[in-house]
């Protein structure tokens, strides 16, 4: 029995070492597409972020550089108002699920493309109330990497999705730089 747990162990503990997951995290400039009418002044950047995690199929799909990912971004809030008064805000944050593909240009330095689905959360508000929705869309993006070390990697992106809150409709998109870790 004890060395069916330690072939078990070790099994375990190759396959992880064969495996590349990794997570990472980014911050930027976020944009929301609004539609500003009668306001005097219209806010459509925010800071927004990124977190996401992924596994490299490649060794199993046969796709040199596939990764399936995860992640959430908030894209932040848009603001239009009249005079000091604030008319209306838009919030809207996303789930992410899909595929990433890497291209790797030096044993350093590469591009990431990816594809998949989201679950966008609009929400707008204004003085007289305020209108949420939650749908399933496309997302995008695009990004480059550059690894320190095996493990360690420095990474922009940008992503870029629609919105429907029930009152408003557009486009997200988030430019952000950050760090990813492999493990």
């Amino acid at each position: 029995m004890k060395h069916i747990l330690v072939g078990a162990l070790a099994l375990a503990l190759s396959a992880s070492a064969l495996a590349e997951n990794y997570v990472g995290a980014t911050i930027g400039s976020s944009h929301i597409d609004i539609d500003c009418g009668l306001s005097t002044a219209c806010e459509t950047s925010d800071t927004g972020f990124k977190i996401y995690g992924g596994f490299d199929v490649s060794h199993h799909a046969s796709v040199p550089g596939l990764a399936l990912e995860v992640g959430y971004i908030d894209f932040g809030t848009a603001h239009t108002s009249i005079g000091p008064v604030t008319t209306r805000t838009i919030d809207v944050s996303a789930l992410t699920f899909g595929a990433a593909m890497r291209l790797h240009f030096t044993p350093a330095f590469s591009g990431v493309g990816r594809l998949g689905l989201a679950y966008v959360d609009g929400k707008t508000s204004t003085p007289l109330g305020s209108n949420s929705s939650s749908n399933l869309k496309l997302i995008g993006g695009l990004g480059l990497e550059y690894a320190v070390n095996k493990q360690f990697k420095i990474v922009g992106a940008a992503d870029f999705t629609t919105y429907d809150t029930g009152a408003d409709t557009g486009s997200a998109h988030l430019i952000s730089v950050g760090a990813q870790y492999g493990f």
